[in-house]
């Protein structure tokens, strides 16, 4: 199969700091994800504020937790398994994912 007709998608992840390393390893590990970004980034909302027991006395007068980013582009196919293999093994564990078809994507 041609990879121009493969659908392909981008994924990220938005998890809590203290599975980064987890979750860089797995990636890592991963032979159908030829690479992935990730990046520091705050979390605010209303979901947020009202799980307040889940952030430290900093982040509820700061009205932000801090995350991790993780961005990847690879198969929709492939993606959908990485999440449903993340769903299993990091259920509750905080992370929350957007996966969306790429339209176009090309080294320059």
């Amino acid at each position: 199969m041609n990879l121009d007709t493969i659908p392909q998608g981008l994924l990220i992840l938005i998890a809590p700091v203290n599975l980064e390393e987890v979750l860089v390893d797995l990636l890592l590990q991963k032979n159908e994800i030829s690479g992935f970004t990730s990046s520091n980034v705050s979390g605010h909302g209303r979901h947020h504020a009202e799980s307040s027991s889940q952030l430290s006395m900093l982040e509820q007068v700061a009205g932000r937790q801090k995350r991790v980013q993780l961005m990847m582009h690879a198969s929709i196919c492939e993606l959908q398994s990485l999440v449903a293999e993340l769903k299993q093994t990091f259920s509750d564990a905080g992370m929350h994912y957007i996966l969306m078809p790429v339209t176009e994507a090309q080294s320059i």
